[in-house]
């Protein structure tokens, strides 16, 4: 590393040490670089020593990244680089049973999909009856807002008047205490309890501040309220902080994010702050920078930048306006396939984004048609897949006896002839007793079950007992694969040939075992398990392999591509709003345009579409192009007309002849006569004549000079000059 590699505000941002330090870093300007030299610096210069230092990101691949380069500059590993939530586990492991002495350091990290089955046996148990206001999605969410508030179970019990609040106060103390008693812990917890522990703890406290003597945060904009809390009560003394974001790229309001934490808390906290401004883009042309600024610079919330690019100025933006949400799945694919044949371009260098799931499924459709390879990035996770559910249901309970939610998912499985009846009995076995439900199987043979039920329990207690005591003997590669046996899991679904997926899918999770165990050697099961836990859509991404990614915008964020398709451009879908919407919502729907815009590097294609089905329905919606549109600047947009011909055919049937829609062929219509174009050979020229549409266009084109030319475009590779 050099610090003659950065610019001049990279260096100041890298080299202002004594003051709390605020980087306002645009689109691709470099913040991770800024972090990354600014670790370097710090140890490199002995300023202070690597286990002092503590960076904070929002995914595991920033994190893994960051550790990578950290590594390969100063060939140390022992900074404390990590997402905020496995910063805030690695202090809960230490210091959890503080709180409560009933948790002890093998607690679970419920996702989602365990959080919802906690939340479905609190509304059983509530005899809360399923209804639109009291759904499971809607609690977890109020769950979720209250923890992102900092909440406690008396305020929102105090604040409760409704009939509805009171039952949701209800839900939220009884979902706490079975937490509690399954010794598990919710994502929100990883940041909540923390800052209990150091509240609770004046010299615990202390202690985390001496340890951790800087702090860096990367994506700073993203931080709700409780990560802010925790970081100035780290930091809050030593006053020894970077933090580096962009608020306009703050598009994670709906799960608890506070643009104010980099607009104006953090200012208030850390009044000496220095405040830098990163405008230098190193990623996209300037024609794309403009036409995202051009609408992000309506937001009133915003601090004031405007992007600068070391490239060219650049394509326009393409604007391609189409009939139908079908039309507009074959636009993007009939340009994909143009830009392969005329630039050679390979499928990795493509996204196509839009603002919901549900847009992918016409996309989709019709990339499989045209026989474009694609993947959807950030659907259903490797781990999230039943059959490796059940796998780690049965190495969290190994770990964790007293988690409730994998016992009841893996009890029966494979099947021992234990169904809900027989859970019941155990249930209230262990109620009675006041032991755990897991402790409640040891009595297998006092209750009334048949003997081969009463034999398979009993095996099963054992053997969960017996792995439980050789977690510290067996490493995680060695545990796992005697687990599969002893269960019979494996060969479970072996022996079935139309269970061949999951069976591969178990050799998967193997090999993500054994990954795990070579490159963290000593590392526990429970380890792993967190690791898991914290997984992130990103993470499994990989750019290496030649196909077009499909993903939601807020899934793109952090990435890049030389081409963007940004699709469903109506109003009403994108932005995602409704006209009595507040216009804190308006603004966040445009921070997300801007960040569909800045992923792409050398290309932008905006789409919208007339008519479109929405949320599976039969009958297609009318949509209005959205305002959006009408907020770019004019001279960084181009209009691609845009027509679809559907050629039909007579068969036979019957003895009667009828016609069908034998293909569709799209035509784009790029050239027109007067076209300024530059050719890599001839140079400059203007086209006088043409014949033809699309990539088999013809072209007479006369270049500097005088010299005349008839070109096919497909092969020319002609570029307009705007």
């Amino acid at each position: 590393m050099n610090l003659g590699d950065l610019n001049a505000q990279q260096l100041k941002a890298v080299k202002t040490v004594k003051h709390p330090v605020l980087v306002f870093a645009g689109a691709g300007t470099g913040k991770t670089r800024v972090l990354t030299y600014k670790i370097w610096h710090l140890i490199k210069d002995k300023i202070y020593s690597p286990n002092e230092i503590l960076a904070l990101t929002f995914t595991n691949k920033a994190a893994s990244e960051m550790k990578e380069r950290i590594q390969e500059s100063v060939n140390c590993d022992n900074v404390n680089v990590g997402t905020f939530h496995s910063i805030g586990a690695r202090i809960l492991r230490k210091h959890i049973s503080y709180l409560d002495d009933r948790y002890n350091s093998s607690f679970t990290i419920y996702d989602v999909s365990d959080q919802k089955a906690l939340l479905k046996e609190v509304r059983e148990e509530l005899n809360i009856t399923e209804s639109k206001e009291l759904n499971i999605n809607f609690l977890r969410s109020q769950l979720d807002k209250f923890k992102n508030a900092s909440m406690s179970v008396e305020e929102v019990e105090s604040k409760a008047n409704s009939f509805e609040d009171k039952k949701i106060a209800e839900v939220y103390k009884r979902y706490s205490e079975l937490l509690l008693s399954n010794n598990a812990v919710d994502f929100n917890d990883l940041i909540g309890m923390p800052l209990k522990l150091f509240k609770h703890s004046n010299a615990l406290l202390k202690k985390y501040q001496q340890l951790w003597k800087y702090i860096l945060v990367d994506e700073f904009q993203d931080t709700n309220s409780p990560q802010f809390e925790l970081i100035s009560l780290l930091g809050g003394k030593h006053q020894n902080i970077t933090v580096v974001g962009d608020d306009d790229q703050s598009i994670y309001g709906w799960r608890g994010a506070n643009i104010d934490n980099i607009l104006t808390n953090f200012k208030d906290t850390f009044p000496k702050a220095v405040e830098i401004k990163l405008e230098k883009n190193y990623r996209s042309t300037q024609r794309i920078l403009d036409g995202a600024w051009s609408v992000v610079k309506n937001n009133i919330n915003r601090a004031e930048k405007k992007l600068v690019a070391t490239k060219d100025l650049g394509e326009k933006i393409s604007l391609i306006s189409t009939g139908s949400d079908e039309d507009e799945a074959n636009a993007i694919c009939d340009s994909i396939k143009k830009e392969i044949k005329i630039n050679k371009t390979p499928f990795n260098d493509f996204a196509i984004l839009y603002r919901t799931n549900a847009q992918s499924r016409i996309i989709e459709q019709t990339m499989i048609r045209e026989g474009l390879p694609y993947r959807i990035v950030g659907g259903t996770k490797f781990y999230d897949r039943k059959e490796v559910k059940d796998v780690l249901a049965y190495l969290t309970l190994v770990c964790n006896p007293n988690d409730n939610i994998a016992l009841k998912r893996i009890i029966n499985f494979p099947v021992r002839g234990i169904g809900e009846k027989s859970i019941t009995i155990f249930n209230d076995l262990a109620s009675e007793k006041g032991i755990s439900l897991f402790e409640s199987l040891k009595s297998c043979r006092d209750i009334k079950l048949r003997g081969k039920q009463q034999d398979s329990i009993e095996q099963f207690y054992l053997s969960i007992n017996k792995f439980h005591d050789l977690l510290e003997t067996l490493d995680c590669k060695e545990l796992i694969r005697v687990l599969l046996e002893e269960f019979n899991i494996e060969n479970y679904y072996k022996n079935n040939p139309a269970e061949q997926d999951r069976y591969n899918n178990i050799q998967e999770l193997k090999s993500s075992v054994d990954h795990f165990s070579e490159k963290n050697p000593g590392a526990y099961l429970r380890d792993f398990l967190q690791e898991i836990a914290l997984y992130t859509d990103l993470d499994g991404y990989d750019n290496s392999k030649s196909h077009v990614a499909l993903m939601t915008i807020h899934t793109a964020k952090g990435l890049e591509f030389p081409t963007v398709f940004v699709s469903g451009l109506e109003q009403g879908l994108f932005p995602l709003i409704r006209d009595d919407d507040p216009s804190d919502q308006l603004e966040e729907e445009r921070r997300l345009f801007y960040v569909a815009v800045t992923r792409a590097m050398e290309r932008v294609y905006l789409l919208n579409a007339q008519q479109r089905r929405t949320f599976g329905g039969l009958k297609r919606s009318s949509f209005r192009q959205s305002d959006f549109l009408n907020e770019i600047d004019k001279d960084v947009i181009k209009v691609k007309p845009y027509k679809t011909v559907r050629i039909k055919r007579f068969v036979r049937s019957g003895g009667k002849k009828t016609f069908q829609i034998s293909r569709t062929v799209t035509q784009f219509d790029d050239f027109k006569k007067g076209d300024q174009v530059q050719h890599n050979l001839f140079g400059v020229g203007t086209i006088l004549v043409l014949s033809g549409t699309g990539e088999n266009q013809k072209v007479g084109v006369e270049f500097d000079g005088g010299l005349r030319k008839k070109l096919i475009v497909k092969y020319a590779r002609l570029k307009k000059i705007d």
